[in-house]
């Protein structure tokens, strides 16, 4: 590639995000970005653009992240407007297309490089969902990772051992209901790795069999708290009415956080008054009813709402670039607000996502005595024993359950 001032650069990267008409706000935090990396080359006596340069700050700006040196909102700028820089210097311009979290973690060995990339490739080609291949890509990544930080260069010097320190080290970052699909990625990786031929040794034997399944009952939403969720969304501004759809979409459907940001536009049928998808997680189809108070938040979000945008997806980001919304997080983080707003769930354990109005509507179901397989069509279980946690939630029928202790009365002598 040819030579090019970082100055010339920079200009010629501000040119090409012009065209979503970014906010002054937006613009002006990627100016920061720009002027750190600029201070940064400055350092080194360079002003010609170098790609080796500007990765490794972005390897020096994780390790300040990763020390808590760096605040993660500086540690996200700087690296989004450098992969800003490092694309228009390749390719000629910039295409707005966010990138999972699993590509926040760095790998740098190339022989780490190429093992990855041929893993993704092969899950790929096997058919692999996409959230399955999202998932496997950011476990593969994190112990990837994981072995470069330990000084190891080569999947020939990877021990047994250093599997199972992986396992501890991981954990921290997962919820332990997560872990037992963490190691299932883990496994798939090592499988790859064996059946390859790329180690003698048998890694996949260092991977735990199971995890404990923790099962934490998710108390529903009483209609009173229902009622003050609802009330406490603003359907004024343009991102209100969005989450104010998407609220009621959950409530009344039961739907994951992954198929209400997929949600397209040709899903809803308007003339039918169904919805239909098929789900992230199962890959199964699914049809609804279109609810009228949820058809009409949706068209109302999608008529004076949603921004002009060829994107197919219904519910998309309130600032530009106006693409879908980027995943789990961002329906937590809609679903923390509200919840917030409202007052309710404010204990430090509570759980706050959408999943929990999930467990609101199955626990609706079963207060009206509906069948187990019913309330799991519904909610779009592939395993029908998925629906029996819902059970933990139905007091009034748990209460016929519970049995006497007539007849097995404990005297005082037993108890000294």
């Amino acid at each position: 590639m040819d030579e090019i001032l970082l100055s010339k650069l920079i200009e010629q990267t501000k040119e090409s995000i012009c065209s979503p008409e970014h906010s002054q706000s937006t613009l002006y935090q990627y100016n920061l970005g720009w002027k750190k990396i600029s201070e940064y080359f400055h350092e080194y006596s360079q002003v010609m653009f170098s790609k080796p340069l500007a990765e490794q700050y972005v390897f020096e700006l994780q390790e300040k992240y990763d020390a808590g040196l760096l605040h993660k909102w500086r540690y996200k700028l700087y690296r989004r407007t450098t992969r800003m820089l490092i694309e228009v210097y390749e390719h000629g311009h910039f295409i707005w297309n966010y990138q999972k979290h699993a590509s926040s973690t760095h790998i740098y060995e190339s022989a780490f490089v190429f093992l990855h990339n041929e893993y993704i490739n092969g899950l790929n080609q096997e058919g692999k969902s996409i959230s399955t291949v999202q998932l496997y890509d950011t476990v593969s990544r994190q112990f990837l990772e994981y072995l470069e930080s330990k000084k190891i260069k080569n999947i020939l010097a990877v021990q047994p051992n250093d599997v199972s320190l992986f396992i501890p080290y991981i954990s921290k970052q997962y919820q332990p209901a997560s872990m037992r699909t963490v190691l299932t990625a883990l496994r798939s990786l090592l499988k790859f790795v064996e059946k390859r031929e790329l180690t003698n040794l048998r890694l996949l034997a260092a991977v735990p069999t199971g995890f404990g399944k923790v099962t934490k009952i998710v108390p529903p939403l009483t209609p009173e708290e229902e009622q003050k969720l609802l009330e406490s969304v603003d359907t004024i501004t343009p991102s209100g009415k969005r989450n104010y759809a998407m609220l009621l979409l959950a409530l009344r459907t039961g739907l994951r956080s992954i198929d209400i940001i997929n949600l397209q536009l040709s899903d809803i049928k308007w003339r039918s008054n169904t919805i239909e998808i098929v789900q992230g997680k199962t890959g199964s189809s699914l049809v609804l009813p279109l609810l009228t108070d949820v058809g009409n938040a949706i068209a109302d979000y999608i008529l004076n709402g949603r921004p002009n945008s060829s994107e197919p997806y219904v519910f998309l980001r309130s600032q530009a670039p106006y693409h879908k919304l980027s995943g789990h997080s961002n329906c937590y983080a809609i679903s923390c607000k509200m919840m917030n707003a409202a007052g309710i769930r404010q204990s430090k354990d509570a759980r706050k996502g959408f999943h929990c109005f999930r467990h609101s509507i199955a626990a609706r179901l079963l207060s009206k005595n509906t069948p187990l397989p019913i309330i799991s069509s519904i909610l779009g279980h592939k395993d029908k024993d998925s629906t029996k946690v819902y059970l933990s939630t139905d007091l009034k029928h748990l209460r016929a359950c519970a049995l006497s202790l007539e007849g097995i009365e404990v005297v005082n002598e037993v108890l000294r």
